[in-house]
């Protein structure tokens, strides 16, 4: 009795050691699993996950994904590498742990899973003119590890009569649903939807549409499946040539980040009491002061980006992408690998928590102790003593190898650089 109490006050111990393991450092959890069995169960027990992830609140940003078209359009910021590296089309969307291809085929980086769905059908006018989002099917979910559970994918296309229409795609009926439309304007008006990625704020989708001179944003509320169009400012709208993005803080409210050179201006959509909305512009940020301090060879800079639920924009340079929090200003360089290119492209984050291949780990966890014991048994003997302790240490050797090459092909272990492939073709996520 007494030892089973020592046993549960070292787990208890244990645990909150492990559960104060920084969500950023996926590495850390390979490595402490495979210091022993007990510590490796607790990291694969699902109820300390789920205190884990409780514990942490946020999932970590592990890495990046672009739209630009690729071989692999993952970009590493922390040692996790995603398992498997599907070959397809640019990224369209990624959300709650999921990306979503151009070709529709949805990738789970954390497992190396990929789901392809069936094409939406299409009118005979349509423009090939379209943006998607993919999203948890949840309600009421936090998001930190929920990518084996259903989700939603969105669809909204633009025909050539300037008409919006949106299906939505459900994985447990696996079917899309009846279109949603709406009419954007005349024939003869200049529409079409931005490469930008959408942002999902107060139960709704939001995508930065170019209306004939202006700029405009096209909201899909997911609630009543209807398409409506908000007006900016006019401030807003005259500026279609600069750089923009769309904001979505976790108090729900929709901002847009206008970034002209090194000016960036922000203006936040507030809805009144008598729900009437109007925009109210910020200050003025000067970037140059902020950015040339980290680095004095940025000449120019576009906005590629954000992070939902955070007031975080990602904004890439002649010499890399850089993350800017709006509130503390303060940049932060994520790569030199995306640069500026001669067309568009669009930056999404990759936020989950990470759990670890513990199958494998506790398999090398029992080579490991099981060749240890027979050193420990087998040491005892005299005229044996040198040839069996040479034949344990061979053994010894093996398992330590195997625990090396383990941690080394561990997904998040790998540190990798993906090289760019440019490409004078046009394309849209």
């Amino acid at each position: 009795m007494e030892d089973a109490l020592e046993i549960k006050d070292v787990e208890e111990i244990v645990e909150a050691i492990l559960i104060r393991l920084p969500p950023g450092e996926p590495e850390n959890f390979v490595r402490a699993s495979l210091v022993c069995k007990l510590w490796c169960r607790l990291l694969s027990d699902n109820g300390f996950l789920g205190r884990y992830r409780a514990f942490h609140n946020i999932p970590p940003m592990l890495g990046l994904l672009h739209s630009w078209f690729c071989n692999d359009p993952f970009i590493p910021i922390t040692k996790f590498i995603p398992r498997g590296h599907p070959k397809h089309n640019n990224v369209a969307d990624c959300r709650h742990g999921r990306v979503l291809f151009s070709d529709w085929v949805i990738w789970f980086p954390m497992t190396g899973n990929t789901r392809e769905l069936p094409a939406p059908q299409r009118g005979d006018n349509w423009n090939t003119d379209e943006c998607a989002a993919v999203l948890c099917a949840v309600d009421g979910c936090d998001h930190g590890a929920c990518q084996s559970g259903p989700f939603f994918v969105v669809s909204i296309s633009l025909d050539e009569e300037k008409v919006a229409t949106a299906i939505v795609y459900s994985s447990e009926t696996s079917t899309w649903s009846a279109p949603t439309s709406l009419d954007l304007g005349f024939i003869e008006s200049d529409i079409s939807l931005s490469w930008m990625p959408g942002v999902l704020s107060g139960g709704a989708l939001h995508f930065i549409l170019m209306h004939d001179a202006r700029l405009g944003v096209l909201k899909y509320d997911l609630g009543t499946s209807c398409l409506s169009e908000i007006e900016p400012t006019f401030e807003i709208q005259s500026a279609r040539y600069d750089s923009h993005a769309l904001i979505a803080p976790e108090d729900g409210q929709l901002g847009i980040a206008r970034l002209n050179g090194f000016n960036l201006s922000v203006y936040w959509r507030e809805v009144c009491h008598d729900q009437v909305a109007m925009w109210k512009k910020s200050e003025v940020i000067d970037l140059k002061k902020h950015l040339l301090a980290s680095d004095p060879m940025i000449s120019h800079t576009e906005l590629v980006g954000s992070v939902e639920r955070t007031a975080i924009i990602f904004a890439t340079s002649n010499i890399g992408t850089y993350m800017i929090d709006l509130k503390s200003l303060r940049p932060k360089k994520l790569t030199s690998e995306l640069r500026l290119f001669n067309h568009p492209w669009a930056l999404f984050p990759y936020f989950s928590f990470y759990n670890p291949p513990v199958g494998q780990v506790e398999n090398v966890a029992d080579l490991g102790e099981s060749e240890m014991g027979s050193i420990d048994e087998e040491s005892g003997e005299s005229e044996s003593r040198s040839s069996d302790r040479e034949s344990g240490e061979s053994d010894a050797g093996s398992s330590e190898g195997e625990m090396r090459k383990l941690m080394l092909e561990a997904p998040m272990m790998k540190q990798k650089k993906p090289k760019l492939e440019t490409s004078s073709t046009k394309h849209r996520p």
